[in-house]
């Protein structure tokens, strides 16, 4: 079956074929050798009937829906559950380990391809129909009265519509099996947008194998170009490089695709694939205009494989402790709301913010505490998100409780009630991101773990599989290292060029002006520890007075002996801000940009001020990123798979599991591949690792 398309931007038609035979399959094999690199996106479905664990997930769900259902009727009960059944099967779609491929599009230059294999329609007889609850639904789609007749109310309902039976297609057998010569060829990039759900999603096809060689991502190359987006879908892509939605026919419909014509579906793949393409050629000759970008897009590229490696591997978690600590997070949010019942009236809603505004900053006349009110929302009302409430903290009970259950909410919603349906035979799977952070930073979802607590409670959820161990090796201090090599300060880099003083006592020391080591705990947090987290990256002597609680001018006399004591450093922090308003943007290390041109010459001090502090952190933290992901690859490409797998990264963190009795050796070779010791830029770089059997343990 061909039907011709005519690309929006080419000059000549471009060819869309639904591949239906294994000899029109070899013929796209032959195309893409002959091309040497392709574009390829797929469809996916859930099937969960497939799955046990994931069905009694759902009769789970529905017996809790069940109990709140107010009526007996078949009709409503049955919908109710199919709803849930739905919206299950919608995420398994989403799940690379479980979904199922059918549909796949693929492109060249010139031409694309779409593959079915399995979709359940045909081309439509009669349209569907849907109410808006104007009018009576025809029969057999009416709710049921306790007499078992159809009601004759008017109500919304939705009538599919009848497809002709759908054509002859290949198997997902016949398809990967043809696909693999080209899948699996290291010599062959691949393109596609959001590379890393295709890749994955089709692993399972090759024995959990990921496709071989280049792994190039329009939204990665795309965030290279410009990392102000706020959006990086393919529609917005579209937009944005060719000021058009090229889905504006049917709008994107890969959620509801099983649903649609055959036809129609073919159109949809081929779109994907096509745009996807095209999009790719039009960044890829915007980088090869500028070496250091190109150079960013492939340092990315390079570590899409290991973040797709990492995201199947996932992580192993104590399935019976992760159950314990929702009940004793449980507890704890019942006790703190009982000891709120001491300030707040009855009702009171803790998650309310119209209910802890009137609390917290209503005159206490009419009960509430009477509280300063510290910031205002953009409407107007006095803001209660958590920089108010730390900045009111002990200043009355019910702030700290409120805290308290904030943090207690936020740790149970998303590392216990979040984390259970994500699970997959025990087994947690993050996703990492390029795109999602202005500097390149990697950010993670399904949890966020950049932001996971320290302590036991989560980490150590957290094991080795029998017979592993958990190895976590970090940076030391990777983010003042970089301002050391930037800097040049003197004091600064000889600390980490020694070696043998401790950071925060030294610092402590420069800034009192005595001999290393003579000061005591109090004295290094105060003059070291604090400052060096806070002042090199824009701190001020007000946040240094929140974060501690000492009296302002006492943080003025700290803020004045750091800079006193690393004048170069701030010299060079002025020097950055100076460059960036020359430029408009700062560069790291590798040559990732970040620009700031907009907010540095806004008429708003404060959005001046911000971008200011931006541009410095960019390239602390922009550096320091390209340092963990460069080691990333190089561990990656060091360890034993499967034996060894990489399992998680958090900021300057790497976690791996290795086989108990190697784990020593392993440990040496992953701090040597992260550049233990390597000197850069003058100054040292630091790997500490240890091992145990949970990630707590080996931190």
């Amino acid at each position: 079956m061909t039907a011709p398309r005519q690309d929006h931007l080419q000059r000549n038609p471009v060819t869309t074929e639904a591949v239906l035979t294994v000899e029109a399959l070899d013929e796209v094999v032959t195309a893409i050798k002959d091309e040497g690199i392709f574009c390829f996106d797929v469809e996916t479905r859930g099937v969960i009937d497939r799955h046990p664990d994931v069905l009694d997930l759902v009769e789970v769900e529905w017996l809790e829906k069940e109990k709140s259902l107010k009526t007996l009727n078949p009709s409503v009960r049955e919908r109710s559950k199919q709803a849930i059944y739905d919206r299950w099967a919608n995420s398994q779609a989403l799940d690379t380990l479980r979904n199922e491929v059918f549909w796949i599009g693929i492109a060249v230059s010139g031409r694309s391809w779409v593959i079915p294999m399995g979709h359940p329609n045909g081309e439509v007889l009669i349209p569907e129909e849907r109410g808006d609850g104007n009018t009576v639904p025809p029969e057999g789609h009416r709710k049921l009265l306790a007499s078992g007749k159809e009601s004759k109310a008017k109500s919304k309902y939705h009538v599919p519509a009848t497809f002709s039976p759908a054509p002859d297609q290949l198997t997902d057998v016949q398809v990967f099996g043809a696909l693999e010569e080209v899948f699996m060829d290291p010599y062959i990039p691949k393109v596609g947008h959001n590379i890393k759900f295709d890749v994955k999603s089709i692993a399972k096809y090759y024995g959990g194998a990921l496709p071989k060689g280049l792994y190039i991502d329009t939204m990665v190359l795309q965030h290279v170009l410009d990392e102000n987006l706020m959006k990086y879908s393919l529609i917005n892509l579209c937009e944005v490089n060719y000021s058009m939605n090229p889905y504006d026919r049917y709008g994107k419909i890969g959620d509801r695709i099983q649903t649609q014509s055959f036809s129609q579906a073919c159109e949809y793949v081929h779109l994907d694939a096509r745009w996807t393409w095209m999009l790719y050629k039009r960044l890829w000759r915007q980088l090869e205009k500028d070496s250091k970008l190109l150079s960013v897009a492939y340092s990315d590229l390079h570590t899409l494989p290991v973040l797709a490696q990492m995201e199947l591997n996932g992580i192993l978690v104590a399935e019976r402790k992760l159950n314990k600590l929702g009940k004793e997070l449980q507890i704890e949010l019942n006790t703190v709301r009982m000891d709120m019942t001491q300030y707040a009236p009855l009702g009171f809603n803790p998650d309310a913010n119209k209910d802890k505004q009137l609390l917290l900053f209503g005159k206490k006349r009419a009960g509430g505490l009477g509280l300063p009110i510290k910031k205002r929302t953009g409407g107007g009302d006095p803001s209660v998100d958590k920089s108010v409430l730390e900045k009111l903290k002990g200043k009355h009970p019910m702030v700290d409780l409120l805290l308290k259950w904030q943090e207690l909410k936020k740790m149970k919603s998303t590392y216990v009630d979040g984390m259970k349906p994500q699970l997959n035979h025990g087994r947690l799977h993050p996703q990492f991101h390029l795109h999602r952070t202005d500097t390149g930073r990697l950010s993670s979802s399904n949890p966020n773990l950049q932001n996971i607590p320290s302590d036991n409670k989560v980490r150590g959820l957290f094991i080795a599989a029998p017979g592993d161990r958990i190895v976590v090796a970090d940076y030391g201090q990777i983010e003042l290292r970089v301002m050391a090599m930037f800097s040049k300060d003197p004091n600064l880099s000889n600390i980490f060029i020694d070696g043998t003083q401790d950071l925060h006592t030294a610092t402590a020391c420069l800034v009192l002006g005595r001999e290393y080591g003579d000061v005591d705990g109090d004295e290094r947090k105060l003059y070291g520890k604090m400052p060096n987290f806070l002042m090199g990256y824009g701190g001020t002597a007000s946040l240094l007075s929140d974060k501690i609680g000492i009296p302002i001018d006492q943080a003025q006399e700290v803020v004045d002996g750091y800079k006193a004591a690393y004048s170069r450093l701030f010299e060079w922090k002025a020097e950055v801000v100076t460059r960036a308003h020359h430029r408009g943007y700062v560069e790291t290390y590798g040559g990732r940009r970040r620009r700031l041109e907009k907010d540095l010459a806004s008429l708003n001090q404060g959005d001046k001020w911000r971008a200011e502090r931006q541009a410095v952190n960019a390239i602390v933290q922009g550096t320091a990123s390209e340092i963990c992901k460069a080691a990333m690859v190089r561990v990656h490409t060091a360890l034993d798979y499967p034996a060894c797998k990489m399992l998680v990264q958090v900021h300057d963190e790497l976690v791996v599991s290795v086989p108990a009795d190697e784990s020593n050796d392993w440990l040496k070779v992953i701090e040597t591949e992260m550049g233990n010791g390597q000197i850069m830029m003058d100054i040292p770089l630091l790997v500490e690792g240890n091992t145990a059997l949970s990630w707590y343990d080996a931190k």
